[in-house]
């Protein structure tokens, strides 16, 4: 069985977890930590999923958005809670999988404490095809029935932290024109030097 990653500091001058690894799956723990630090620490990292016929993609995170219940960008806005995103509000380290425009399934990481929304949208990976939220669910066979699985198990999907620190471009997130002046967060994290992002960074 795969050991459980539970080792991370805080690299106080960036608010940055920096990681000190060897294939390891991080842990809750991790997850538990302040949203917006363990976003940027997530720019990096190894997303992982199990194929039907057993076979493992490794896939390196090189954009992703936070959204926090705080803010008018997210789906849990004022901690409204609905039978679609119910999951955000789970115990932080499982995943929160939504269906948009009835077409593409959207992988969430969900952070934080049970009972407060926050996640983060994984919209691009370092692997063929996985330029975009909706196409790299699609390439990795991830759908509803993923919803709310826990990431710390080794099971199916599960995250395994990069081997040290990484250059990050902030910017705002994407098409959330209705979020008023929230919309402006610079809370897209990415990898800098990536050609995989959906879209440019910055």
């Amino acid at each position: 069985m795969r050991r459980r990653w539970n080792l991370f500091r805080k690299k106080v001058a960036r608010k940055e977890l920096v990681f000190y690894t060897n294939n390891m799956i991080i842990s809750q723990d991790f997850y538990l930590s302040d949203p917006i630090v363990a976003a940027r620490a997530l720019v990096g990292a190894y997303l992982c999923r199990r194929m039907p016929d057993g076979t493992v993609i490794r896939a390196q995170i090189c954009e992703l958005e936070l959204y926090t219940e705080a803010e008018r960008g997210c789906h849990a806005y004022a901690g409204r809670s609905t039978a679609r995103n119910n999951a955000m509000f789970m115990t932080g380290g499982c995943a929160y999988v939504y269906l948009c425009y009835g077409l593409h399934n959207m992988l969430n990481v969900v952070l934080g404490r049970a009972g407060t929304a926050a996640a983060v949208l994984i919209r691009a990976l370092e692997y063929p095809g996985c330029n975009g939220p909706g196409r790299l669910t699609r390439v990795l066979g991830i759908t509803r029935a993923d919803n709310k699985m826990g990431l710390t198990g080794g099971a199916d999907i599960w995250i395994e932290p990069r081997p040290g620190p990484v250059e990050i471009i902030a910017g705002p997130r994407i098409g959330i024109d209705y979020a008023g002046d929230d919309a402006a967060l610079p809370w897209r994290f990415c990898l800098a030097g990536s050609d995989m992002l959906s879209a440019p960074a910055g």
